[in-house]
């Protein structure tokens, strides 16, 4: 008697319509990350935002404009004198 060897055919197409859904499944993970991070990352442009932008910008620059005028004028106050002290300590 002889045996038949099985059919490999369809174990083999099995496997690999198998590892394309594996692939696909992968793929499509992969693209709902990326749209996570998009929308994690994105930046609006709504008009709305650009107004508040600027109002957090203009007072940034008021204020550090009023706190270098403050440094200036305490860094002055620190500044060693020239002036030799009569006990030869720092002014």
């Amino acid at each position: 008697m002889s045996r038949e060897m099985p059919d490999l055919w369809p174990l083999w197409l099995a496997k690999q319509r198998h590892a394309e859904f594996i692939h696909e499944a992968d793929q499509y993970r992969l693209a709902k990350e990326a749209d996570r991070y998009r929308l994690a990352t994105a930046h609006s442009d709504e008009p709305a935002d650009h107004l508040v932008t600027r109002l957090f910008n203009s007072i940034r620059a008021g204020l550090g404009r009023s706190l270098a005028g403050v440094r200036r004028a305490l860094s002055a106050s620190e500044a060693p004198c020239d002036e030799l002290c009569p006990d030869c300590a720092p002014c």
